[in-house]
């Protein structure tokens, strides 16, 4: 039996022309897999590779009323799913804002309402992978971050990170 007979039929059953479409289509479809699940084989993180960070997280909030919503130990949460990051420490100080003085001056004067939090928690991550992340959300100096937990959510910027 020939490969390609005189009708141009690989093996007598499919045109030559339409076995390459199908095999460029499967082709396309395995990169098109493999770029979707990703190629990171970097080794599963369990707890005695993971390494423990200090967040310094810092926001506005509109009053004092939210921040009460916040409790120390209280579990952060993303993507709808409790973290393995817990609230250490909640502090809060008046929002300095610039205001104009009679003779012209810029000073800083105290908001009556919204308030400078503070908040810092502990988290886990792997050391040395290049980069930190609490599930879906980098976590990098300056970065705009979003801190969840069941009562409270606000967005802020990641102000220091310590590694323990």
């Amino acid at each position: 039996m020939k490969i390609v007979n005189e009708k141009g039929k690989l093996f007598g059953l499919i045109n030559i022309i339409d076995f390459s479409i199908i095999v460029l289509v499967l082709l396309v479809g395995v990169v098109v897999f493999f770029k979707t699940i990703g190629t990171d084989v970097s080794p599963i993180a369990t707890g005695e590779n993971q390494q423990n960070i200090t967040v310094t997280y810092r926001c506005t909030v509109r009053n004092t009323d939210q921040i009460k919503a916040l409790k120390e130990g209280d579990q952060l949460i993303s993507l709808l799913n409790p973290a393995d990051a817990y609230i250490k420490s909640i502090s809060y100080t008046d929002l300095q804002v610039p205001i104009s003085t009679a003779d012209g001056k810029a000073v800083y004067a105290p908001d009556p309402i919204r308030k400078e939090l503070t908040v810092k928690f502990t988290m886990k991550t792997k050391p040395g992978n290049g980069k930190i992340t609490l599930d879906s959300q980098d976590v990098a100096v300056g970065k705009v971050f979003t801190l969840k937990t069941r009562t409270f959510e606000t967005q802020g910027t990641i102000e220091a990170i310590e590694f323990n």
